[in-house]
């Protein structure tokens, strides 16, 4: 039977991208990739269950990251040995066997005379004193990480945890009941719950459209009742046929219109008509969805019987494949934080645009975070893989981040990467790469992404860099950022020229800080201001334009400054607040920048 899935709400699209890279990673080339959707022949993914275990497995494989990290820890023990560097070593040692006790715990539920060998091995770090014993040590616990037994189980029940917190909860397999049963089996249940029903789809159509008679259906459904790979929902369908229709001597029209009208319903996320269908829950997917039976006031008439058909219920149990894992940096109690994130990247584009861009950005979330935005990538990237993307296309770039524990939270944030801000990325990507703190820069992303305030960041950002003493620029070029966007943001006249102009307006105010710093540091005397520093970020906390101006006023009389004006007129493309946090980066900077940074725009 072919069936199509089209490109639809994000969800089925990270889905489809999912289906498919589980697909590539099993080598398996049967789907039809169009420019809107795909389309297989269901026979096909009889063994979709083994390549969706595969997938999981191979990219969460316990034995190859443990080896890994196991020949990066016992190289940097020899390398300190050698150099007698005893603290370190120390270190190092306390940290690689606190990653194998985890592991050793784990191990110790599966296979009791393998716990005890590795217990050994893990025993002997501390004393270990030669390349030799430590070269023994090593393969030894490779070795017992890559039995057969050890790393499929454990490799097994990590992605498990993985896919039931994250996305499905405690769905088929995921149950934390069927952690006692082997791999294979399974892989089995996942076949019974997510795969048979599209497979035994194909054979209710078959009845449906009069392809077997009486006698050939009776013979074919006594078969069915046999086979231990159809559940128990399927079977009971059977078992009406053979029951109500066959034994009853009714016709072959009789029983496809029982198949027609009673077993196939509307899926409500598809619109296919000809499909088994069951309720959409929690389960199908956890961050788009409430535990049903206990939220019935949240639905239309209380109708909380909304269906879903086994296509899609597979699709969207392929999500996991399909989004990316990335970093992100939030301030939390005054310290930062990097929180793992789930994200999809969707917009109005073909299906082979949609998984290149989604695997670039795959890549790009990998690279090094203190050199690479993965968002400012991948804007990049779209407008490369076509010189000719359209401003509307831009627009549509959809990007969905959540972050969900089972039973616990969900969150999700949606936004739109708008034109002016990828003409930013495209136009001044520097400026970003120019703020030191990657940390810092992440938080300036992820604000000019979600069209947040970035000068409530940067007010922030000053203070916490006063109190600490710690340099200013990075909140003179976050500045710049700000500004730059809005004259972008306007739209109109010679861009770049105007981009010059206003940086070189919030340029000047920093430089004329930095000089007032400067005399005051040759003075002994740079504390001086500090008052009037924290009165004028309060100021512009409040947005007290005129107590700002009568503060920076005062301070440029005392020093013998003259009073731009550029500080007491409206400018038309910068904001007060931004000249003022400046100025004050500028008066709290460590030193002079000699890169004449009041000039670059």
């Amino acid at each position: 039977m072919n069936t199509r899935v089209y490109l639809n709400e994000w969800f089925i699209n990270a889905g489809i991208i999912g289906f498919l890279r589980i697909l590539k990673h099993n080598e398996q080339d049967f789907v039809i990739i169009k420019d809107n959707y795909i389309e297989f022949d269901t026979n096909n993914i009889k063994d979709f269950n083994k390549y969706y275990f595969k997938y999981f497995f191979d990219k969460y494989n316990i034995a190859q990251k443990m080896e890994n990290r196991i020949e990066k820890s016992f190289d940097k023990i020899e390398l300190l040995q050698n150099k007698e560097q005893k603290d370190a070593l120390k270190q190092e040692k306390k940290s690689i066997k606190e990653i194998l006790k985890k592991q050793l715990d784990k191990i110790k539920k599966i296979d009791e005379n393998t716990y005890k060998e590795m217990l050994e091995e893990y025993s002997r770090i501390d004393k270990v004193s030669t390349s030799e014993e430590l070269k023994q040590i090593k393969d030894n616990l490779i070795y017992n990480f890559k039995k057969e037994n050890i790393n499929k189980k454990i490799t097994l029940n990590l992605f498990k945890n993985i896919l039931s917190t994250n996305y499905f909860g405690q769905q088929s397999f995921l149950n934390v009941v069927k952690n006692s049963l082997s791999y294979e089996e399974q892989e089995n249940i996942m076949y019974k719950d997510y795969i048979s029903n599209i497979i035994e789809t194909e054979t209710l159509q078959e009845i449906a459209s009069g392809k077997y008679t009486i006698e050939e259906l009776k013979e074919k459904l006594e078969q069915k009742q046999l086979d231990e790979n159809i559940p128990k929902n399927m079977k009971k369908v059977y078992d009406s046929i053979n029951k109500n229709f066959v034994k009853k001597n009714k016709t072959i029209n009789e029983i496809s219109n029982y198949i027609n009208n009673k077993v196939f319903k509307l899926c409500a996320m598809c619109g296919n008509e000809h499909c088994t269908t069951s309720d959409y829950t929690e389960g199908n997917f956890i961050p788009l969805a409430v535990s049903s039976e206990n939220m019935t006031n949240f639905f239309w008439e209380q109708n909380i019987n909304i269906q879903i058909c086994d296509i899609c219920k597979l699709i969207l149990f392929c999500i996991p494949a399909g989004v990316t894992d990335i970093i992100k940096t939030a301030k939390e109690n005054g310290k930062y934080i990097e929180k793992d994130i789930l994200s999809f990247v969707n917009y109005d584009t073909s299906v082979q645009n949609l998984l290149k861009t989604n695997n670039s950005f795959g890549i790009e979330s990998k690279k090094e975070r203190t050199q690479y935005n993965p968002y400012a990538d991948l804007i990049l990237d779209i407008v490369n893989q076509n010189t000719k993307v359209s401003d509307w296309q831009l627009k549509s770039i959809f990007v969905v981040e959540f972050e969900t524990e089972y039973l616990a939270f969900s969150r999700m944030e949606y936004f739109n990467i708008k034109s002016y801000v990828a003409k930013f990325f495209t136009k001044y990507p520097e400026m970003l790469k120019n703020i030191k703190d990657y940390k810092y820069r992440i938080q300036v992303v992820d604000y000019l992404l979600k069209d947040k305030d970035i000068d409530k960041l940067v007010n922030q950002r000053l203070r916490d860099a006063i109190s600490n003493k710690n340099n200013t620029i990075d909140s003179y070029l976050a500045t710049k950022v700000k500004v730059t966007l809005q004259v972008l943001k306007k739209g109109e006249g010679l861009m770049n020229d105007e981009v010059k102009n206003a940086n070189k307006q919030i340029g000047l105010m920093y430089a004329i800080g930095q000089e007032i710093k400067e005399t005051l540091r040759s003075q002994n005397n740079e504390n001086k201001l500090d008052g009037y520093i924290y009165k004028m970020l309060n100021c512009i906390k409040t947005n007290n334009r005129n107590e700002f101006t009568d503060v920076a006023i005062r301070i440029l009389w005392s020093m013998g400054k003259d009073v731009p004006q550029i500080l007491v007129k409206n400018n038309e493309n910068v904001e007060w607040q931004e000249l003022g946090h400046s100025f004050i980066a500028g008066l709290s900077s460590n030193k002079i920048n000699n890169k004449g940074d009041k000039d670059n725009g």
